[in-house]
This record gives structure tokens, C-alpha cells and sequence, in this order.
């Protein structure tokens, strides 16, 4: 079969099971390479997240004459494959722990019986060797794993199972092993090589840019204000907030309830209870999630239309991969990184601290280039963000009375918006401020200080306060 028949075949196929009218260019480039006959170099696909990746295995899998096994590294992604296939009448089977004896039997009859020509199943189950017998004996054409990038991350760390990923693959000896991911960099493309795909497997780069995602950074002040300020207009919503801890996701969820429709999610959460607040939230066009990165891989909700990092992760694939749950739908959609808010100092920080492009840092972060023109972040569109509470904070120092830090917080707590807050993120806020240079302390006194735009590129305030500061007298003093 020449190039020309082998596309018409893709296409025919695409329209006739998936209903889809046409293919994007990497989708059909990936589908098609994954049907050669001739070649059987193996491939690794780093897509941008959205960009339609599961077409160019689900699609493959239906076309191909032996069995599909797909693995992928959450149970939550398993069961959103599994609906997918099924909701498109193609018949697939699931492998997963906690089955029976029975359920397994059952399993490996569809396939012996080829009732079903897709597994989709996790590292776990193929590293049972039972499991690995039963599969020899049939002809596996191809072997997806997919969020390959947990490859390379978990395997080092908590997932110890993908360690013997290459024993697995040369035991069941499928005619290609394909890698799919919406973040990899150099080393991780290097380390996904050497550990599973062969040094001469072919990689292709949709490359990480999300157009249609824009960057925004907020010297955050008193991070609470702030997102509630920024998901106060029902536009923003539905929305994703990122952190760090179980009890910080399951506390702001709870602070943010009387404001919006909130859930919290995190992997501490037994089975039901997640799977129940993933349905909820994925009905819900104007909810908010408060998450730990559990809730950060494959989410398939087109939707959110708002990712906000309250801590931001160590590396920029993480980030990318976060924010890629945002403008699924290819709609614009917004990410605000706060910053100086971790609980561990985030290597990633510099990246929007500098006043250069902010998709281009994260994009150079990833060992790759940005193509086009930057499509929207705050240096490039001169986008400034006032921190909130911060005017609030500058009325009140007008009153001679309120110089000391305590009179200060004192004042604040009875006042709109602080009132949500308690004294100690109010006295956080002010420290923030003084670090900051927006107020100053001298001889015990706290007086108005530089704007952040003055010293680190961060919004400009609507009021001239330089020619406030020489009226009064005085040089700034730390």
C-alpha cells in the first residue's frame, strides 16, 4: 500500500468510526508511521496537550490486525480510555488490580477469542508474570505508553514497577512500542531512548506551546484576595487551583466555598470519593478545583477555562502539563503563576520573574524553540497586575496614627476585602510588602514605598507615589 491509499484508509476510518471530518498534520504523520509495514522503528510523540493525542493510538489500535495494549500510569485515565472506546462502540478490555480470578479470565478470553483487540491496562499488572505468559501467546502489534514522561519521573521515585519496562517490553515483543506526552525535554527524550525505545526510535515534536494559553504572574500578597479577585468574573470559570499539600487543598477549598462552587481533590482521597467528585466537577461549568498535581494528568474536561498555580512546581514540564488542563476546547483560556508564595523555593520562578516573554522562557525551559510570535503573557501584552489589598494597605497608612506594623494589622482585619483573613496572613502580607519595598520601616515607622513595578517589573500602580515620597521628605530606607 503506496502513501496515498495507506492516508485515504486513515481517513476513511477516521470519519467513518470517530466521525471525524479530518485529521491535524501530526495525527496523520503519527497514524501513518505507526501502520508502516516496511519500518518498525519505535516512536516517542511529545504533543501538546489538546492537540488530540489518543486519536493517534486509538485510531491505529482499530486499524491494525493483532492486539493493542495500552498502558497508562493512573487508574482514573484507564477508566476515561476505557468510556472513550466504548461510547465509540469499539470493543476493549480493562486489566487493573483488585479483579478477580474470574474478571481475569474473562479478560484474556475476549482477547484469545479477539471480541476485543484493545488492553488497556498499568505497568503493575504487565510486571505480573502470569499476566506476561498469557500475553506472549498472542500477537501484539503495538504497545502504547501513554504520559510517558512518569516513565522517566515515577520510575525514579514512587512507581519503582517502571524500572522493568524493558524487560516487560522484550518479553512480549510487540511489532513497535509508541510514547506519547505533552512534556518532554532533552533529558527525558534521552532518558525514554535508553530506557525503553531504542536509540534510533524516531521522535517527533508537536512541540509544548499551548496558543491559546495565556501566562500571567502575580506577586501575590495575600494569595487569598488574589484568587478570588481573579475568578470573581463567571468567565474565568470553570477553574483549577494548584497546591502543594493535602491540607492546604482540602483549607483553601473550604475558604473559597462561600465565594464559589468548590471541590477539593487529592490522592489521599479513597477511590469512590475521587471518582465521585471528578463527575461532579466535570458537569460543572462554573465550579472551581482545589488540587494537588493527582488531578494534573489526562484530565479530559475541554472546559476549564482557568489553571492557578498558588505554588508552583520545580520543573517547567510540570507546569506546562498543569496548565495544559486549561482551553482543552482550543478556547482562550488564562494561567496565573503565583509567585514568592512556595513552601520550597521553585527553580522555575526566574522564568516569569525576569521581564522577557514568558511562553518563550517556558518553551526554552523545555530544550525547545517558540516558533511563532508570542500569542499572550503579561510582559508581552504589558499586562500589569496589582497585587490585591495592597491599595487598601496604602489608605490606611495615610492615618498618622497607624505607622507600627501591629496598629496596622489591627486596622486592616475590621476592613473590606482583609476581613475574610486572619492576623497572620494579614502580618504575611505586610512582611511581604516590606520585602517588597512597597512599604517601608523607618525609625519603627511604616511609610508608602517603591511600587514592585519600580523594582522588579511587577505592576505599576495608578498613582504617582515618587513624587508622593519627595514631598514627604525623605529617602526610602529598608
Amino acid at each position: 500500500m503506496n502513501k496515498f491509499e495507506t492516508e485515504e484508509l486513515i481517513n476513511r476510518n477516521a470519519s467513518e468510526i470517530f466521525k471525524i471530518d479530518y485529521l491535524r498534520p501530526y495525527q496523520l504523520l503519527i497514524t501513518s508511521a505507526l501502520l508502516e509495514e516496511d519500518n518498525r522503528q519505535n516512536l516517542l510523540a511529545v504533543l501538546p496537550t489538546g492537540s488530540g493525542k489518543s486519536l493517534c493510538f486509538m485510531l491505529p489500535a482499530v486499524m491494525l490486525e493483532g492486539i493493542t495494549v495500552i498502558v497508562y500510569p493512573l487508574l482514573s485515565l484507564m477508566s476515561d480510555q476505557e468510556k472513550r472506546f466504548r461510547k465509540l462502540s469499539i470493543p476493549c478490555t480493562l486489566l487493573k488490580g483488585g479483579q478477580s480470578q474470574e474478571e481475569r479470565t474473562e479478560v484474556f478470553r475476549k482477547l484469545y477469542r479477539k471480541e476485543a483487540k484493545i488492553l488497556i491496562t498499568n505497568i503493575e499488572m504487565l510486571n505480573q508474570h502470569r499476566i506476561r505468559n498469557n500475553l506472549k501467546r498472542m500477537k501484539i502489534s503495538l504497545l502504547v505508553l501513554d504520559e510517558a514522561h512518569t516513565v522517566v519521573a515515577w520510575g525514579n521515585s514512587f512507581r519503582p514497577a517502571y524500572r522493568s519496562i524493558k524487560e516487560v517490553c522484550d518479553e512480549l515483543r510487540p511489532g513497535r512500542i509508541v510514547a506519547f506526552t505533552a512534556t518532554s525535554d532533552r533529558k527525558c527524550t534521552q532518558e525514554l531512548k535508553e530506557t525503553v525505545l531504542g536509540n534510533d526510535a524516531l521522535v517527533i515534536f508537536g512541540g509544548s506551546d499551548r496558543s491559546n494559553i495565556i501566562y500571567h504572574r502575580v506577586r501575590t500578597l495575600f494569595p487569598l484576595l488574589d484568587i478570588i479577585h481573579i475568578l470573581s468574573n463567571p468567565a474565568s470559570r470553570p477553574a483549577l487551583v494548584f497546591c502543594q499539600s493535602r491540607e492546604l487543598t482540602q483549607q483553601l477549598a473550604s475558604r473559597l466555598s462561600p465565594f464559589f462552587r468548590t471541590y477539593h481533590y487529592h490522592a489521599g482521597l479513597d477511590k469512590n470519593r475521587r471518582s465521585e467528585i471528578e463527575n461532579s466537577f466535570y458537569s460543572d461549568s462554573e465550579a472551581v478545583m482545589v488540587s494537588t498535581c493527582a488531578y494534573g494528568m489526562g484530565v479530559d474536561k475541554s472546559d476549564i477555562r482557568t489553571v492557578i498555580h498558588y505554588s508552583l512546581p520545580q520543573t517547567a514540564a510540570d507546569y506546562l502539563q498543569e496548565t495544559g488542563r486549561a482551553g482543552r476546547d482550543g478556547k482562550t483560556s488564562h494561567a496565573y503563576a503565583f509567585l514568592g508564595n512556595s513552601f520550597h523555593e521553585s527553580p522555575i520562578e526566574d522564568l516569569f520573574s525576569k521581564n522577557e516573554c514568558i511562553r518563550e522562557n517556558l518553551i526554552k525551559a523545555m530544550g525547545q524553540a517558540l516558533d511563532e510570535e508570542c500569542t499572550g503573557c503579561d510582559v508581552c501584552n504589558r499586562t500589569d497586575h496589582i497585587p490585591q489589598g495592597a491599595e487598601e494597605t496604602y489608605r490606611q497608612l495615610r492615618f498618622s496614627y497607624l505607622y507600627k506594623k501591629d496598629t496596622l494589622i489591627r486596622k486592616l482585619m475590621h476592613k473590606e476585602p482583609f476581613s475574610i483573613l486572619s492576623e497572620r496572613e494579614i502580618a504575611e502580607g505586610i512582611s511581604r510588602m516590606l520585602k517588597y519595598n512597597m512599604i517601608i520601616s523607618r525609625f519603627d515607622r511604616l511609610r508608602r514605598g517603591k511600587t514592585i513595578a519600580k523594582d522588579s517589573g511587577y505592576g505599576r500602580m495608578e498613582k504617582n507615589i515618587n513624587q508622593e515620597k519627595t514631598n514627604e521628605g525623605y529617602q526610602p530606607s529598608v
